[in-house]
């Protein structure tokens, strides 16, 4: 049997219907082109063509016109206009020239030999109408009439032929158009034809096979095993599908025994359940004496032996820690009473640690104090030497001040001699003046009369000369003797700096050694004061472990508490039972033990206190009131 897939059928079905498309899709590509290239042959060549000989007929008929007029009135502008009109023509030929064929060249070259004996016989023309010669109309008319008709019959047969041309194409273009349109309207037909027969062919191999596959298998879940599954035997997908779900049939067969089988198991795993959930239940009554029934198969009998083999150890178990908690009951005891003890003794000597901080700050507050005030006099000291200085400055400056004075005194001495001996020559002067004016008679009064006042003035300055000179004198010597009062002074203001100085160093000294004392205290007492946190920071230990002892000792009553719920079987453990026993010596209540205090954190003592208020106190915890207060060592 050939074996052929779906694949297979649906690949070559399709890939027929592409071969025809594409086969018909080219053969209407090659038409086309066909047809395409017949009208560019239309329209680059005989359009062209064609326009070509219409625009030379025209411009022939003008140039005849032209002619008739240079005739009739002979000027340049209508020779122009001839010239012009020959001009265009020739254009225009050489332009067909371009798309003409073998055929069409021969017919041009024709035409071309008329054209040019015709425009030969023009230029005869042209030069009898200049000359006035009425032979130029006759020869218009005549001979160049003929070879114009000529040329135009030669231009009109070559519009019919290029016309008959063009048609051919044409028509030669409609012929392939219609052969086309006919294998193209067949080519649909028999692809429609091909795809309607594939079709169906598809539909009777593929389609119904599994439209009935479809309804199989809706069955065969449903749970009708006696379905028939059609397709069994093919070479395809549907037949390797009905192979699958015939073995899919038979493995459904296999699961309903196998769960039939499961069912009976599932049976006696309920009954082994059902046991130990009962033991389950009486364990967690506490009853530790209860046994499952062995009765089980397989690896189930085995759990059964487990369950019992456990519920024994833990009975055996909760004995050894009855045992435990009695002797964890009595060493929490001893360790409450000596934890007691040992936080009343912390307690006092954290209390002598207190007393002496609080004399150590007391101390050094003291010495720090006396260090500030040496410190301070020692400044006070430093602004009196500066003030000394300064005056000692001031002191020297006015006796430069003074010597400066006495310069300028002496220096005015020396000016009033000056003036003093001008006076005396001034007189001299005057006197001799006075004898020269006696001589002279009475012309000589009136300068006898200048002289005697010039004399006079001379005497006044010399009086006055003299009494400032003794004004300048007495000052002179007020002025050394306060130099000399000056200088005494500025020795002894040098003096009182020195000793202001070394009264400012023994300060000194003295601040920098009660600073040392003040500094080596303030160590002494950071060491007092972290011997005060160790010691309360041991009482708080001591303290804790007081409470956890009575924690753990609150602890394993309740623990002995929830162990006598259960009832253990004698005949397993003795020793556990006999524990069990033993416990109604720990049946106190829970209140006889003195509770747990709260402890409380323990608060940082400063090394060194600012001594702007009182003395170093310590621990606030400590401190011994006259009065009674709650915040004593049972909050600690």
């Amino acid at each position: 049997m050939v074996r052929i897939r779906i694949s297979t059928k649906l690949l070559t079905a399709f890939s027929l219907l592409l071969a025809i498309m594409a086969l018909t899709g080219l053969f209407a590509m090659q038409k086309m082109g066909e047809v395409d290239a017949l009208s560019g042959e239309l329209r680059g060549r005989w359009l062209p063509a064609s326009q070509s000989l219409g625009d030379i007929h025209a411009y022939l008929s003008q140039y005849r016109i032209k002619q008739g007029d240079l005739i009739d009135t002979p000027s340049d502008r209508t020779e122009k206009l001839v010239r012009n009109a020959q001009l265009v023509v020739d254009g225009l030929l050489d332009d067909y020239a371009k798309h003409a064929d073998a055929k069409q060249k021969t017919a041009l070259d024709t035409l071309r030999q008329g054209w040019t004996a015709y425009t030969a016989e023009n230029a005869r023309i042209v030069t009898l109408a200049r000359g006035g010669d009425a032979s130029a109309r006759a020869l218009f008319q005549g001979e160049a009439l003929d070879q114009f008709y000529a040329i135009e019959d030669n231009v009109l047969a070559m519009i019919d032929q290029d016309s008959k041309a063009a048609a051919e194409v044409s028509n030669r273009s409609a012929q392939i158009y219609a052969s086309a349109r006919t294998v193209l309207i067949g080519a649909i037909i028999g692809g429609l034809g091909a795809a309607i027969a594939l079709m169906g062919v598809l539909m009777a191999n593929i389609a119904r096979p599994l439209s009935r596959m479809s309804e199989a298998v809706g069955r065969l879940i449903a749970g009708d095993m006696a379905v028939d599954l059609p397709g069994i035997g093919r070479g395809d997908e549907i037949g390797a599908l009905a192979a699958a779900l015939d073995q899919f049939k038979a493995l459904v067969a296999a699961d309903a025994t196998r769960a039939a089988e499961e069912k009976a198991r599932a049976a006696q795993t309920r009954a082994t359940i059902q046991a130990i959930g009962g033991g389950l239940a009486a364990l967690a009554a506490g009853n530790l004496g209860h046994r499952v029934p062995e009765n089980g198969e397989g690896e189930l009998a085995k759990l059964h032996a487990d369950y019992n083999t456990a519920v024994g150890e833990l009975a055996h178990v909760l004995g050894k820690i009855i045992e435990g908690c009695a002797t964890i009951q009595t060493g929490t005891m001893d360790i409450s009473t000596a934890a007691n003890d040992l936080a009343l003794r912390s307690e006092q000597q954290a209390s002598s640690i207190t007393e002496t901080a609080r004399t150590l700050g007391e101390f050094t507050g003291t010495v720090r104090i006396t260090a500030d005030n040496a410190r301070q006099t020692s400044g006070r000291l430093g602004i009196a030497r500066s003030t000394a200085g300064t005056v000692e400055d001031i002191s020297r400056k006015a006796i430069a001040a003074m010597r400066s004075i006495e310069g300028s005194s002496r220096e005015m001495s020396e000016i009033v001699n000056v003036i003093d001996g001008i006076a005396f020559q001034t007189n001299l002067l005057a006197l001799n003046a006075g004898v020269e004016a006696a001589r002279a008679g009475d012309s000589g009064k009136g300068f006898a009369v200048v002289a005697n006042e010039v004399r006079a003035l001379a005497l006044r300055s010399a009086e006055a000369a003299k009494d400032i000179k003794s004004l300048i004198s007495t000052s002179t010597d007020q002025i050394g003797g306060g130099v000399s009062l000056v200088e005494s002074s500025g020795d002894a203001l040098r003096q009182i700096v020195g000793e202001v100085s070394a009264v400012s160093d023994l300060v000194n000294q003295i601040a920098e050694a009660a600073e040392k004392q003040a500094t080596g205290i303030a160590e002494i007492s950071d060491m007092v004061s972290s011997m005060d946190r160790f010691t309360q920071a041991n009482a708080a230990m001591v303290e804790e472990t007081s409470a956890g002892t009575r924690n753990l000792s609150q602890e394993t009553l309740r623990l002995m508490e929830q162990l006598r719920r259960f009832s253990i079987d004698q005949t397993r453990s003795g020793t556990a039972q006999e524990s069990s026993d033993d416990t109604h010596s720990f049946s106190r209540p829970v209140s006889a033990i003195a509770p747990a205090r709260p402890l409380r954190p323990i608060p940082a003592t400063p090394a060194a206190p600012a001594f702007d208020g009182p003395a170093f106190d310590g621990n606030a915890a400590l401190r011994h009131d006259p009065a009674p207060s709650t915040d004593d060592w049972s909050e600690f």
